[in-house]
């Protein structure tokens, strides 16, 4: 199959969402303070994702759920760490997050594309049994990293606010 037949082939909702993706990370280039609970989002949307794939792929085994969840933890452990080196500040009274201006955001988000978008294709052209299984758990392993990436950058920014006394009632 051409690379040519591939790009045709893509379902234009895939264009759509990596044409967003592409502003939230240049966006994310930017510095900008935004409210501690629309930072959530994104990490509930991931594992959301995540898990709603390993629950409805028919392949989906032990390896995979195995896969999902290291992969979570390691992804976890990786967005503290970014986060923690980042120079953000929290405002525990109006509950906002100041975020330096990065690409770490847009690099995540290109490298992320480019996998499940390899890894799809692989899958739609997969022949074999065992094939479609390692790339199943390859995908499990990529979105549970991508959701713990960015579930440690919140937990951070969480922790970090919650140590200044922000009340959250």
């Amino acid at each position: 199959m051409t690379p040519i037949a591939i790009i045709q082939g893509t379902p234009t909702w895939v264009w759509v969402l990596l044409a967003f993706l592409l502003y939230r990370g240049i966006k994310a280039m930017q510095a900008s303070t935004t409210p501690l609970s629309k930072l959530a989002i994104i990490p509930l949307v991931f594992a959301g994702m995540g898990i709603a794939h390993l629950i409805s792929s028919p392949l989906t085994g032990v390896a995979a759920v195995a896969a999902w969840i290291l992969a979570l933890a390691a992804g976890v452990i990786a967005g503290v760490f970014n986060a923690s080196r980042s120079r953000f500040i929290v405002d525990p009274i109006a509950r906002t997050v100041m975020l330096p201006g990065s690409i770490v955001p847009l690099l995540l988000i290109a490298t992320t594309f480019i996998a499940k978008f390899w890894l799809g294709f692989e899958m739609a052209t997969a022949t074999n049994l065992s094939a479609l299984a390692t790339y199943g758990v390859i995908d499990a392993a990529v979105s549970g990293v991508v959701a713990g990436m960015f579930a440690g950058r919140f937990f951070t920014y969480w922790k970090t606010m919650h140590a200044l006394g922000a009340s959250w009632a």
